[in-house]
């Protein structure tokens, strides 16, 4: 029940009639860019919301903006509070919440390097998995992957473990096949 008390309060603080209660256990809250840090301070400090579980993004290319969802729980876990902002996709930046919770460092990490999103004030937006990556951020919906690997990447032409993995597949199935009829024959 403190969960609909939680919801009227941020409706009522946050002027955001944006709440939609996904399960008993559940919430997802939308919210300006510029509310969003105020809210994860009050649900934190009112409602023991201090676990970040996760930072995702949605590209949206269509309305121009990305959908930036903090996964918040409460300490008892019995909770999962959504909070959701949208950032446009041309300047795409928001401030860091590194410094409130250690474990967004390496969350913001990624999404910096898979998004291009700027997180101001984050101590260390270096590379995390791309090394030397010059190209569009590759979970940007522009990216093409099949023309990024055929600018970019050599095929493994004459190499003995190339194999075209469907037609690998079914000669693998067909030699299965095969041995269990001659098992089958010989019992």
């Amino acid at each position: 029940m403190e969960e609909s008390i939680m919801n009227q309060t941020i409706k009522n603080k946050f002027a955001s009639a944006d709440i939609e209660i996904k399960r008993t256990d559940l919430s997802k809250v939308i919210i300006s860019k510029e509310r969003l840090f105020k809210l994860i301070a009050f649900v934190g400090k009112e409602y023991e919301y201090k676990i970040l579980n996760a930072i995702t993004c949605c590209d949206w290319i269509e309305e121009e903006h990305f959908a930036l969802t903090y996964i918040m729980s409460t300490l008892d876990r019995k909770h999962t509070l959504m909070i959701q902002t949208m950032i446009g996709r041309k300047s795409a930046t928001i401030d860091t919440l590194s410094l409130e919770f250690p474990q967004a460092n390496i969350m913001e990490r990624d999404l910096h390097e898979m998004y291009g999103i700027d997180f101001v004030g984050h101590p260390n937006l270096r590379e995390l998995s791309l090394e030397n990556w010059i190209h569009t951020p590759p979970l940007r919906r522009e990216f093409d992957t099949l023309q990024f690997v055929n600018e970019n990447l050599t095929f493994r032409e004459g190499r003995d473990d190339n194999v075209d993995t469907k037609a690998e597949a079914k000669r693998l199935r067909a030699i299965k096949k095969a041995q269990k009829k001659a098992q089958d024959a010989n019992t």
